[in-house]
């Protein structure tokens, strides 16, 4: 009997910023959203953006051509880590 392989086994949910919020001046719109040069997650990683998230022919995200470090924040810009480490307090 032949095994099943999962739909999908990079699901999109691994590669979405948490609670993204600016953290540096605005540099655009896309999709009606204002473009953040950095953001912030829930967690105080700081991610640069990186441009408009790649997506496939049915208009889901194809996670798949995310290189390492790369992050999706809503409404598909595509953002990369610059620091594991949350901000400090001042």
């Amino acid at each position: 009997m032949p095994r099943l392989a999962p739909a999908h086994t990079n699901p999109i949910d691994y590669h979405i910023v948490y609670g993204p919020r600016p953290d540096g001046p605005l540099i655009g719109f896309y999709a009606g959203q204002p473009i953040a040069a950095a953001i912030r997650d829930h967690f105080g990683r700081r991610f640069v953006y990186d441009g408009i998230a790649p997506r496939r022919r049915d208009g889901k995200y194809d996670v798949s051509q995310l290189q390492p470090g790369e992050w999706i924040a809503e409404p598909g810009l595509l953002y990369h880590i610059e620091s594991d480490r949350p901000a400090r307090a001042a």
